[in-house]
């Protein structure tokens, strides 16, 4: 059964979230609970398929033509990868079999017959987090495969001492909006609450009053849009 002191903890951090975001007369608060899930599922309900992004390292193989192939094709700050014939081709954003088909296309176009090309991501740079806040040591670190918020926040050595595991903002660009969820850690610790996946791109922020610090001054709350999330930004 819940103490008082801890309904009052809520109630305290609810109305942090709603300080922070101004977002009160509009009834958007950043959602945690089940619908925080709805922003950043849970890490067995999500398959993340990788986004190809400025300065990673591709190889491109052409089949049957060497001549064509890259081992170690950079993608340059614009986007786009140098290739024999075709020239530029804009490759950032894409998975990587899209950017096989792009590639593909612009050869059939002129100098091939069917061309069969493949993409393999050797560096991925753009496969990072930022997990700030409450912690031992924030930064940016590389994600290998699959991360959960748990794997994060260890990443950065670890809440501090006094961090308020409660509060843990995770802040996400997706289709042009900045959104955010609260997540309370020791209960996904407890296994009371699933462990949300962490994509590439994404913020981790320990404790209201550091994301308030770290946020606060580039933050326009908007309404809710759909089921349990809140838009920052408005892609601006």
């Amino acid at each position: 059964m819940d103490r008082p002191s801890d309904r009052m903890n809520r109630a305290l951090a609810v109305a942090t979230v709603c300080a922070l975001l101004s977002a009160c007369s509009t009834a958007a608060t950043v959602p945690r609970g089940d619908a925080a899930y709805v922003v950043i599922p849970p890490a067995q309900a999500l398959g993340a398929d990788y986004r190809i992004s400025s300065d990673d390292v591709l190889r491109i193989q052409v089949f049957h033509e060497p001549g064509l192939s890259l081992e170690d094709a950079q993608v340059t700050a614009a986007g786009v990868v140098r290739m024999p014939l075709i020239g530029d081709v804009p490759v950032a954003g894409l998975s990587a079999g899209e950017a096989s088909d792009v590639i593909a296309g612009r050869l059939g176009e002129r100098y091939l017959v069917s061309p069969q090309v493949t993409i393999f991501v050797k560096k991925a740079v753009g496969r990072r987090i930022t997990v700030d806040g409450e912690v031992r040591e924030p930064g940016l670190f590389p994600v290998d495969g699959r991360m959960s918020l748990l794997q994060a926040v260890a990443l950065a050595k670890g809440p501090t001492r006094l961090a308020r595991i409660k509060q843990i903002i995770v802040v996400r660009q997706t289709d042009g909006d900045r959104k955010a969820a609260l997540f309370d850690l020791s209960a996904i610790r407890k296994g009371e609450a699933p462990d949300p996946e962490i994509l590439p791109g994404d913020t981790v922020i320990v404790g209201l009053s550091r994301a308030k610090a770290i946020l606060g001054g580039t933050l326009l709350a908007l309404p809710a849009i759909g089921a349990g999330f809140v838009a920052l930004d408005g892609g601006r």
